[in-house]
């Protein structure tokens, strides 16, 4: 059962296909994972969703009622058809958000649908729709509307009208396909979002960025879970475009995640992106082979070649109730370079350091987790700005992309279907200067080599240094927990000072009644 998940995120990180359908989202994981960090479990967490799996039941216990209308409202389906080789279920979606901030009005509003189910005992589906219209706060709306109207993690919303009443009208499609071979292999087809690793954020694959095309092929045996990724991506800058269609690239990424015994395990990472050529260029197959390091192809194949990444994982277990997780990135570097630490342009790492505490203080179902993220100018970045590390204008890492160093803490309660999260947020940031030309290699869409380049004395979150503070707070009450439905209200204050520009302060003030099965990050 295991395997069988694993492939599940394949096309759509949001649900896994066990007795109980849950999606990835990082909040709903947290409050539930605990048994699987547990010393005597053999779970591989950094790949994400999980694989089939028994959640602790006890946080979201039927809700005991007599009447069936709540009965079905609070624990059940909206539609479940179930035979011996066939299942089919369906649920609505939906989001409605109402709130204030920057003196206005804001709103989300979206619905939709999931359909899911199995055809006999190793074919598994999965199918969602959602249809939106939002209002968002200033600092976010800008920020869409710079990037060519794309909507974080979400796509791109129409451009007509904007202007005029300051909403956006989007759509975002899910579906995967998976095929559990046996007991060693699975393969799930789909278009969705991966997520590599246990922190909130990734330095080595996050689900940031838009859904996306992909094959993804599971390997488990021994210690051992071994995942090929292939995946195709777009770049839409009309400077790019092909007759007027947005310029594909392509990827393949490796994971191999190995227990090393009951407290510690270690993970090994690499990708390798390319661009579609103007002369048709397409899915290289000098990278299908599944067993090998990249950088030797990469070298070899010259011009031709793509933007390679390794990293590495850690996770090491204390005890049952915590644990600590870490990452590391290497894009390029010189042993001497770094050395000399003279900040050399091409130095170009980046990693994570966090920590997880479940029943923190001997409090149950009070839970802690606290993570530093860094990373260096001109990280993955690439000459061929066609070939960084993107997709649909979107970094597939961390959203501030490059030149920053982030500290996040999240402190999370449940009581029986009550929760209370608490976000806190700090981080440094590099960016341009306007009338500048120099490259400070915060902006990952742009050539390494583009611009004014400083050879030495590069520093993090240099340029225009911003830093960045968000204070966010929610109290929700878990309506289903088949499908995250939830109430929630909630304060967030977003304070940016910049070097030279205006400082930014945002209060937002909200209330929702949402099925939560999406990770939106919009806190950068």
């Amino acid at each position: 059962m295991n395997r069988i998940a694993l492939l599940i995120s394949f096309l759509c990180p949001l649900f896994l296909l066990a007795q109980n359908q849950y999606p990835y989202v990082s909040n709903f994981y947290a409050d539930h994972e605990e048994n699987f960090h547990l010393l005597s479990s053999q779970q591989h967490t950094s790949i994400k969703p999980f694989l089939s799996f028994e959640l602790d039941s006890s946080r979201t216990a039927n809700f005991e009622t007599k009447s069936s209308f709540l009965n079905a409202l609070y624990n059940k389906n909206a539609l479940k058809v179930s035979q011996d080789d066939f299942e089919l279920i369906i649920n609505p979606l939906f989001h409605f958000e109402y709130g204030q901030s920057d003196e206005n009005n804001r709103y989300i509003n979206t619905r939709g649908f999931e359909a899911k189910g199995r055809i006999g005992k190793k074919v598994k589906f999965y199918t969602s729709f959602y249809e939106n219209q939002a209002i968002f706060p200033d600092y976010l709306e800008n920020q869409i509307v710079d990037n060519y109207f794309v909507i974080p993690g979400q796509g791109q919303s129409k451009w007509s009208d904007h202007s005029i009443d300051h909403d956006f009208d989007f759509a975002m499609s899910n579906g995967f396909v998976t095929y559990q071979v046996d007991k060693y292999f699975n393969i799930q087809f789909g278009h969705g979002k991966n997520f590599i690793g246990d922190g909130y954020r990734s330095m080595l694959l996050s689900d940031n960025a838009f859904n996306y095309p992909y094959l993804k092929i599971t390997t488990d045996f021994w210690k051992i879970r071994y995942v090929n990724l292939f995946s195709s991506y777009q770049d839409i800058r009309p400077e790019y475009s092909i007759n007027d269609l947005n310029r594909k690239k392509f990827s393949t990424i490796h994971s191999l995640s190995i227990n090393l015994s009951k407290r510690l395990n270690v993970s090994l990472f690499e990708a390798i992106v390319w661009e579609q050529g103007e002369n048709g260029r397409s899915f290289d197959v000098n990278y299908l082979n599944p067993l090998i390091f990249y950088r030797p192809i990469e070298f070899s194949l010259g011009s031709r070649g793509g933007n390679a990444l390794l990293g590495t994982g850690f996770k090491y277990k204390i005890q049952d109730k915590s644990h600590l997780y870490a990452q590391f990135v290497l894009d390029e570097f010189k042993y001497a370079e770094i050395v000399a630490a003279n900040g050399w342009w091409a130095n170009k790492y980046s990693f994570q350091i966090g920590g997880k505490w479940f029943d923190f203080l001997g409090i149950d179902n009070l839970s802690i987790q606290s993570e530093v993220n860094y990373a260096r100018p001109f990280i993955y970045s690439h000459n061929n700005a066609l070939q960084s590390y993107t997709h649909y204008n979107q970094a597939l890492a961390h959203p501030l992309g490059a030149s920053f160093t982030e500290a996040v803490t999240f402190i999370r309660y449940n009581y029986k279907r009550w929760s209370a999260n608490i976000k806190l947020l700090f981080a440094e940031h590099g960016g341009d200067i306007e009338g500048d030309n120099t490259n400070y290699g915060n902006d990952i869409l742009t050539s390494y080599s583009e611009g004014d380049r400083m050879e030495y004395g590069n520093e993090v979150a240099q340029g225009n240094t911003t830093n960045l503070q968000i204070i966010d707070v929610r109290l929700g009450y878990l309506i289903n927990p088949l499908t995250n439905m939830k109430l929630e209200l909630g304060m967030s204050n977003r304070t940016a000072s910049s070097l030279f520009t205006e400082e930014s302060n945002t209060n937002y003030l909200f209330f929702a009644f949402k099925t939560d099965l999406r990770n939106l990050y919009f806190d950068f």
